[in-house]
């Protein structure tokens, strides 16, 4: 199966009829590496623990080596605000569905200050060779640095490669994303110089190490406390429509039901 097979599979996915089961092991089947498995393991990250090598050595403001950032830490969520953990890979497939049906509710409860977002990447490199996932992941961390994370995380995911190769992401379109995310001027030039040091890049190999040592072997994951949330079953299987009301209760109680709960 190639990647337009599975990428057709995975939007079919979330919108087929059926038993109340498929959701759980189909559209959320993304954050369960045996399932994942079966429909071609496209996003799995299984690097050896011996840490990563290359690009700079530089960390965003505010974050220790394998620590996931905080996009919208200046929303200055109280202490005790729910942490909800994202796990993404811009060159996965399903999770520019999970972006599609969840994304923006997620970004606003977080930018609301209701929960404090940790955004972390998985990144699928060592299916294809390179470091595409890890540079990818790179760019965005650039353009957080220029207060562009949510504008650029949505216009990269758009921009998502139809084939999933060595190469990922014609190097054009991290410049084409920058400039939909609003980049120009001095703002733009200092993302290209970023972006050109791979500024970021061993830092966000550092973030998919540690990780794959806490258990998170796929892509896209979420959890709210630390316990993994079933997010393919707060998608109606008619409609494909999200539950964004019961997403909202779950992320901001910082509790997770034991009905949406992972269970292995």
């Amino acid at each position: 199966m190639n990647a337009n097979d599975r990428k057709t599979k995975a939007h079919a996915a979330v919108r087929r009829s059926g038993g109340g089961a498929n959701v759980i092991l189909v559209a959320g089947i993304v954050i369960v590496l045996a399932m994942a498995l079966i429909i071609g393991g496209v996003i799995w990250a299984s690097r050896d623990d011996g840490g990563s090598a290359g690009g700079s050595t530089q960390l965003p403001d505010g974050v220790t080596k394998g620590e996931p950032i905080e996009p919208f830490a200046a929303a200055k969520p109280a202490k005790d605000a729910p942490v909800v953990d994202g796990y993404e890979d811009f060159r996965c497939p399903i999770c520019q569905v999970f972006e599609q049906k969840m994304g923006g509710s997620i970004n606003e409860f977080a930018q609301d200050g209701r929960i404090r977002l940790r955004d972390l990447k998985t990144v699928i490199d060592t299916n294809t060779g390179g470091n595409s996932s890890a540079v990818a992941g790179s760019t965005a961390v650039c353009a957080a640095d220029q207060g562009r994370w949510e504008e650029y995380h949505s216009a990269l995911f758009a921009l998502q490669p139809a084939q999933e190769t060595r190469d990922g992401f014609p190097y054009g379109s991290y410049t084409e994303a920058a400039e939909e995310a609003g980049l120009s001027g001095e703002s733009l030039a200092s993302w290209e110089d970023c972006v050109n040091k791979d500024t970021y890049v061993d830092y966000v190999k550092s973030v998919d190490d540690q990780t794959v040592k806490d258990g998170i072997t796929g892509t896209p994951a979420i959890s709210v406390g630390g316990t993994k949330l079933n997010w393919g079953a707060l998608i109606d299987e008619k409609t494909g429509r999200a539950d964004t009301e019961r997403l909202e209760q779950v992320l901001t109680s910082g509790t997770v039901p034991r009905d949406l709960r992972v269970t292995r």
